[in-house]
């Protein structure tokens, strides 16, 4: 061959860029180097070398992936570079065999590389999602990395390494190391995509979470979340636990808010004497429970709120907020000495009333005596009316009455009612009115008359 053919055909060569390239690496290693036919093929981390040889002329077509598809003639005692990832060397062409060098790109001699070969996750709301990240110390030194993670909306992330928890990882030189970033997302997170930054040392990895839908773990309701009371009575709610998800879960069980002193435990049926602090569900079912709250003698009446919290396996807890109306329990009792007393027309007598409060807490108030007596009597409470009556206190009330002076004996009726504003109470009591008798003294009078006419007939006829 000439010097101008050979001249042509690099001015060729350079006119179809197809022997030089513009960006090379620092280094290659082999990938093939030997004999090759018309219609071989080489593969190299997904790129694909095909020879063709037509008189004496090589045509190396390279694909890939990641980079667009070339055709390159390259004359024997020539290099191709396919962009800075491969080269191949001819060394000779013989009819339709020639002998070829395939090479690709090493990786950098040293530092560190890291990176994440599944950077884009989706998820259920609620759900861990677990990154690996890989780490490639390409030093000649063993290398100690801290690990970091942010993101900005709230989520717990940590790092793993054989199943425990790691903040730093110590890197053999020349060699790689893979831990997980581990990213607890909340059930309550909004549909779409998320970033969570990932830091070995001072190199950074973005990962990406897409929350298709919420994924709570369970769902608590109450039959009645809004209950009225007397103080020391025992209130209970009917409660039930639904398991969403499609594996048995353990569910811890707590009460938020309640006041000091009170008490509050659940329960699995009303009549168990068992507390429990922890249920198992199985997969989409549903566990009923009671949570019994017991109030101290102490408290006042009023509306108290607290809150049932259930905590899932995951750590999150749902709530189920409950009222409950506090009324008073003043327990209110009349007594008096007897209920039969005697009187005499127009004459007063008294009665008295003996009005305890033998409720746990709260006072008796506004307490006062009203009475309903036979017309013309005269009824008196003294005192008139209480302001309050303390819990385990009691009162007096006396009750003077005076029947009419012109009055028939006979039995007549009286009624106290105790009122006030908890509770009421009735006493009847029956009264014997009695009259003075003058028969008596009409026998008497007619006795001494008789006896009187006897005597003067007696002196009168007696001695004839």
């Amino acid at each position: 061959m000439s010097a101008r053919t050979v001249s042509a055909l690099l001015a060729i060569f350079l006119l179809a860029g197809a022997w030089a390239a513009p960006a090379m690496a620092e280094s290659y290693e082999s990938v093939y180097s030997g004999q090759v036919e018309n219609g071989y093929t080489v593969e190299s981390n997904g790129l694909f070398v095909s020879f063709r040889i037509v008189n004496g002329s090589l045509t190396a077509h390279v694909s890939g992936p990641d980079y667009p598809s070339e055709d390159a003639n390259i004359p024997a005692g020539y290099t191709y570079y396919y962009y800075g990832i491969l080269r191949v060397y001819v060394d000779s062409i013989n009819g339709s065999r020639a002998f070829v060098s395939v090479e690709k790109a090493s990786r950098s001699t040293g530092g560190t590389s890291v990176r994440c070969d599944v950077p884009g996750q989706t998820a259920l709301g609620g759900d861990v999602v677990s990154f690996p990240i890989i780490i490639q110390n390409n030093d000649e030194s063993d290398h100690v990395y801290t690990l970091e993670s942010y993101n900005d909306i709230g989520w717990k992330t940590w790092f793993e390494y054989e199943n425990k928890g790691v903040y730093k990882i110590s890197v053999p030189a020349s060699q790689p190391r893979t831990v997980n970033l581990m990213v607890q997302t909340w059930s309550n997170t909004p549909v779409g995509e998320k970033k969570v930054w990932a830091y070995v040392g001072d190199i950074r990895v973005e990962v990406f979470v897409d929350i298709t839908s919420a994924n709570k773990t369970a769902d608590v309701s109450a039959k009645v979340t809004s209950k009225i009371a007397y103080i020391g009575d025992r209130i209970s709610y009917d409660m039930s636990i639904h398991n969403l998800q499609a594996g048995e879960n353990h569910y811890k069980l707590a009460v938020a808010g309640l006041p000091d002193n009170w008490y509050a435990r659940f329960k699995e049926s009303a009549s168990s004497a068992e507390e429990v602090d922890e249920v198992v569900v199985p997969a989409s079912s549903v566990k009923d429970l009671v949570l019994e709250v017991v109030p101290p003698y102490s408290v006042a009446p009023g509306d108290y709120n607290f809150t049932a919290v259930v905590t899932g396996p995951d750590g999150l807890n749902v709530y189920r907020n409950l009222t409950l109306t506090l009324k008073s329990s003043g327990g209110m009792s009349v007594t008096a000495s007897r209920l039969a007393y005697n009187a005499r027309p127009g004459e007063t007598f008294k009665i008295d009333l003996y009005v305890s409060n033998g409720g746990q807490g709260a006072a008796l108030t506004n307490v006062y005596v009203e009475t309903t007596a036979p017309e013309g009597w005269m009824v008196q409470a003294s005192p008139e009316k209480v302001n309050s009556i303390k819990a385990g206190g009691s009162q007096v009330f006396t009750l003077s009455i005076q029947p009419p002076g012109n009055i028939v004996a006979s039995d007549y009726e009286v009624i106290a009612k105790v009122k006030c504003d908890q509770a009421e109470s009735q006493k009847d009591f029956r009264i014997t009115v009695q009259t003075e008798s003058y028969i008596p003294y009409i026998g008497g009078a007619i006795i001494v008359v008789v006896a009187a006419g006897l005597f003067l007939i007696y002196r009168k006829y007696g001695r004839r």
